[in-house]
């Protein structure tokens, strides 16, 4: 064996090996890109699963909310029932009257409120308020009338039936 032999066989080993470590590095790269890209769907299937369970959540406290509300309104409903239920007195002229007020206050709160209105659009209630305080005192009477008059509408002939019988 000489020495060009020798040098042949040692250069290509270092060639090869040169070679072999090169594959194995563009192998690495790309096992790496592979685990990277299954890093990736992992990540977007946990943040996938964490916006599902966010909303999920939210649905249930939304919906605990509503259960809730619901429940408030059928015991404000049924303590509205055990106070009229209460005020029963043993004539039945003064239950008959007690019975009308509320359907002719409604209408009489809402007349009262479009009198005042159209006095106040038509200027005929001028000279009853002084000039300082009318948009003001006038706003203000408007307000007080239409909140009476929709709280009676509302509350009075609202949703007033008894609750159905709970399972």
């Amino acid at each position: 064996m000489d020495i060009a032999e020798l040098s042949a066989s040692a250069l290509s080993g270092g060639l090869l090996g040169t070679l072999g470590t090169a594959l194995g590095r563009v192998t690495g790269y790309f096992e790496r890109r592979v685990e990277l890209g299954q890093e990736r769907q992992r990540w977007t299937h946990e943040l996938q699963l964490e916006e599902m369970r966010a909303r999920n959540a939210a649905s249930a406290a939304d919906s605990e909310r509503a259960t809730a509300l619901q429940t408030a309104r059928f015991e404000a409903l049924e303590e509205s029932l055990r106070g009229d239920a209460a005020l029963e007195s043993g004539y039945a002229w003064v239950s008959a009257v007690r019975a009308l007020v509320r359907p002719i206050l409604t209408p009489l709160l809402w007349l009262l409120y479009l009198i005042v209105f159209f006095a106040v659009m038509n200027g005929t209630a001028d000279h009853f308020i002084a000039d300082e305080v009318e948009a003001e005192f006038v706003g203000y009477f408007i307000a007080n009338i239409a909140f009476t008059a929709s709280a009676a509408t509302l509350w009075w002939f609202g949703d007033r039936a008894r609750p159905l019988p709970r399972p």
